[in-house]
């Protein structure tokens, strides 16, 4: 388990928006959250964020959980540029080398070995953060969210909103969350950055949950539907496609 909920309540002005919503997300799982306009979709987001919290009913979640959150207005730190932007996923990496070009400084006169085998276990973590390959991971994914190379220089500040958008899901792709949280990501996608994003997530290794009015994106990248229907979870195994046919025949039964 990554996080549960379980017997959530959540109320706007008096309208009960989720009544006892239950259900429970799992490692590795690509999972599409479903809901007529209104149903309560964003307001689940907001509740295991923490940007709202339940009336009723518990969230668990595992210690440490990673979260990353596609948010529909997208923030950058005064002249970043598209590049560093992406980049900026990987704090950790980072931190790690600059910390290792320090000691490297500091080793040409100090040869201790305590200094030493601080270098060689940075090394070690910078290996196994992939240090030697972010900076390429990045561009991939620059280029496949339709950032070409020329545009990787440009200050954020003069992007357009669709443009920051598309920079801030590179940069939630980058980040390496336990759990990726994706409101309609195809927003501000043209017809091949969709198709490469589906790419993406089909051979992503981690869990994910999106929001999408996109049938045919649900189709091609979930394998379990949420669908929240009368403030209540009603959970599908399969993707969008057998979810309706799963969802007529449970509406036969209980006539």
């Amino acid at each position: 388990m990554l996080f549960r909920f379980g017997d959530i309540t959540k109320s706007y002005g008096g309208t009960e928006i989720l009544r006892g919503v239950s259900f429970q997300i799992n490692p590795g799982e690509k999972v599409g959250l479903v809901g007529r306009n209104g149903a309560g979709k964003t307001t689940v987001f907001r509740l295991l964020t923490g940007a709202e919290s339940p009336d009723t009913g518990e969230i668990a979640k595992i210690n440490g959980l990673r979260l990353g959150l596609l948010d529909q207005h997208v923030d950058f730190a005064a002249g970043e540029t598209v590049h560093t932007a992406a980049l900026s996923a990987f704090k950790e990496i980072h931190d790690i080398e600059a910390e290792m070009r320090r000691l490297e400084k500091q080793m040409e006169t100090d040869h201790s070995a305590e200094t030493l085998d601080r270098y060689a276990d940075l090394q070690i973590r910078f290996e196994q953060a992939d240090g030697f390959t972010y900076a390429a991971r990045a561009e991939a994914i620059l280029l496949g969210l339709g950032f070409a190379r020329e545009q990787w220089s440009l200050d954020t500040g003069i992007l357009s909103g669709g443009q920051k958008n598309r920079l801030g899901m590179a940069r939630l792709l980058l980040s390496g969350a336990d759990v990726l949280l994706l409101d309609e990501p195809t927003n501000h996608l043209d017809v091949n950055a969709v198709e490469w994003l589906e790419s993406f997530l089909s051979e992503y290794d981690k869990a994910y949950v999106v929001i999408s009015h996109d049938r045919y994106f649900l189709d091609r990248t979930t394998d379990r539907i949420i669908e929240i229907e009368n403030g209540r979870a009603v959970c599908y195994k399969g993707n969008y496609s057998k979810f309706l046919v799963e969802r007529e025949l449970r509406r036969e039964q209980q006539q």
